[in-house]
């Protein structure tokens, strides 16, 4: 990745993206034009999750780290129920009517878990407990002191 990376910018485009393969499910699109390329979008989207936690697991002191890791897990999860509903309904794509995909697609669906469960470590490792102050009295008193 690049050395200046937004992560919210990306993580609003694979939401984006989402969201088109959601389409895709709902309407009724011909499998011959559209299966191949909602596979690999699919694919995509698990790459690049994937990427983006390894990124962010990598730079622990980024700003607004956890914000980003909530939306990562937010993004996760609407993954995970697309993998779902790929999985399940009975659309023209759909493992359903592939079953050579189910398999392919629960591969994915544990992938995602992992991520998920590995973010909420991530999470519970870096939280400041609340009893515990951020900033000592006596850097505050130092801060405070010109005031």
């Amino acid at each position: 990745m690049n050395k200046r990376v937004n992560l919210q910018d990306n993580i609003f485009i694979l939401n984006s993206r989402l969201k088109v393969l959601r389409d895709t499910l709902i309407l009724d699109v011909d499998p011959a034009l559209f299966m191949e390329k909602t596979i690999e979008d699919t694919e995509f989207l698990d790459r690049a999750l994937e990427t983006l936690l390894e990124y962010l697991q990598n730079h622990e002191r980024l700003f607004e780290r956890d914000e980003v890791l909530d939306y990562l897990s937010d993004l996760e999860w609407d993954f995970s129920r697309f993998l779902g509903e790929l999985s399940g309904s009975p659309g023209n794509i759909s493992a359903v009517s592939y079953p050579a995909l189910q398999e392919r697609f629960r591969l994915l669906r544990d992938r995602g878990a992992e991520r998920l469960k590995s973010i909420g470590e991530d999470r519970k490792a870096t939280a400041v407990p609340a009893t515990e102050s951020a900033v000592s009295s006596d850097e505050l008193n130092e801060l405070l002191k010109d005031f």
